[in-house]
């Protein structure tokens, strides 16, 4: 397997949602500024959120505990719905969208509140897939446990976790879920979660996974996508160009799956 160390690029028509966990506070602020100056440069709107932040590019901090009281479980749905209506006032006001940098380890410090955080990073991945609304989400690997920071980082179209391989994010103009990256045994326990969170769409008895960007999945990852679906009352359906993932399918006869080539 190979590492997934720097993030992996998404089309730039998509949108982009970067996970980045630090342990340095110094680090986060330069690639929060390096992110910053890319949305200046076209044309968005610049937010900074987070507690006792310096000015970053020139942008003046929101510290988070006025925009969310201490123990906030965030309502994923209505947060997405916060950040379309910001995005739409961007454009309104003549920018080309709206780019946000948010510590938001404050946000995921509890069990409930890691669990609906979890929930809204995919469904705000999924609105940011269309629409032109970016952002990046800090993560204090000081403050969080391996396992919370892994969680978060997968549901994120790139991020910096050496430790996770793969990413599980919105699919653009489909609406369907997408997997990048590499699934293997590793992971699995991380995808479990994920997916439970994502809870991506059945239509037609059909559950479609975008898999156009996964480098490698082996077969345990194909009978856990598969048992997912079938427990949906549902069939995988796995878009990918990977030849040996239809091979897999065949030689083992897994139940549950289909391998379209994307």
């Amino acid at each position: 397997m190979r590492a997934a160390g720097a993030p992996v690029a998404r089309p730039p028509a998509a949108g982009r949602h970067l996970g980045w966990a630090y342990a340095d506070r110094a680090g986060f602020l330069a690639a929060a500024a390096e992110f910053l100056a890319e949305g200046r440069a076209a044309g968005e709107r610049l937010w900074l959120v987070g507690d006792d932040l310096p000015a970053v590019d020139g942008v003046v901090p929101m510290p988070i505990h006025e925009l969310y009281p201490p123990g906030t479980v965030v309502d994923p749905a209505g947060q997405v719905e916060t950040y379309a209506a910001a995005t739409e006032a961007a454009l309104a006001d003549g920018y080309a969208g709206l780019r946000v940098v948010a510590d938001a380890t404050p946000l995921v410090r509890t069990a409930a509140q890691l669990e609906a955080f979890a929930s809204y990073e995919h469904q705000v991945d999924r609105y940011m897939a269309d629409h032109p609304f970016s952002a990046m989400c800090g993560y204090d690997r000081r403050l969080l446990d391996r396992a919370a920071v892994a969680d978060l980082a997968c549901m994120h179209a790139r991020h910096n976790v050496v430790e996770v391989a793969f990413r599980l994010h919105g699919a653009p103009g489909t609406g369907d879920v997408a997997l990048s990256g590499e699934l293997d045994v590793t992971g699995s326990a991380i995808l479990a979660r994920a997916l439970d969170r994502a809870a991506p769409p059945v239509v037609d008895g059909e559950l479609v996974v975008d898999a156009s960007s996964l480098d490698f999945v082996d077969h345990r990852s194909l009978l856990q996508l598969a048992g997912y679906a079938r427990d949906r009352g549902a069939t995988a359906v796995l878009r990918t160009p990977l030849p040996a993932a239809a091979r897999l399918v065949g030689l083992l006869r897994v139940p549950g799956i289909r391998v379209e080539a994307a």
